[in-house]
């Protein structure tokens, strides 16, 4: 009975620490995006509905409740839009996408890899200097993922949607070690049964 290589293990591994790193990242994408958009939106309202109000009562006198609420209104605003800028949503959530798109090559490349050598068309030497490669790409990747920093709430967040997709879908490597394991009960029940017949 073969067993699955340390090699393809490693190869496993590495698919799965990319695949909860792209969630992680779409994720934290995701609410940088929501933060960009709460901040955005009414800081365009605001702007428009003060332009609007004001540019329409140019000429006209106006009572102090409607001058202190513009004043407000735009103060509103001018805070609104330096949360914006101090926080850079949209840099932030485009960062964060492209960093989860990155690991994500990553993951693809380990699956492609792993099929490969499943299907034998790819030998261990030629696994492990892809891996060697694939490692160097990962570091990189890292590297770049360090200014957009995940929340331990989004990474909880995404170990669980990584953990109810792999009871989903199980990974090849999981597949393979499923069939081994019931090879491994089929021939010892025969060899049970061949043993109590005689």
């Amino acid at each position: 009975m073969s067993t699955i290589p340390n090699t393809v293990e490693v190869l496993e591994k590495l698919r799965w620490n990319a695949h909860l790193c792209k969630h992680s990242h779409f994720r934290a994408s995701m609410k940088g995006r929501n933060l960009h958009v709460l901040c955005g939106v009414p800081i365009v309202v605001v702007n428009l509905f003060l332009g609007s109000l004001f540019f329409s009562l140019i000429n006209a006198e106006l009572p102090d409740w409607t001058k202190w609420s513009g004043a407000a209104l735009a103060l509103l605003a001018a805070l609104l839009g330096g949360v914006q800028t101090f926080f850079n949503f949209k840099k932030n959530y485009e960062g964060h996408r492209q960093v989860g798109n990155e690991y994500l090559a990553i993951a693809r490349e380990c699956e492609r890899l792993i099929a490969l050598y499943f299907d034998d068309i790819l030998d261990l030497e030629h696994l492990s200097k892809k891996i060697s490669e694939l490692n160097t790409r990962y570091s990189e990747i890292n590297q770049r993922a360090e200014e957009f920093i995940v929340s331990d709430k989004v990474y909880r967040q995404a170990v669980h949607i990584q953990n109810q997709k792999a009871n989903r879908e199980p990974s090849l490597v999981e597949q393979m070690r499923n069939r081994q394991a019931t090879a491994q009960r089929v021939a010892e029940e025969a060899l049970e049964i061949a043993e109590s017949s005689h």
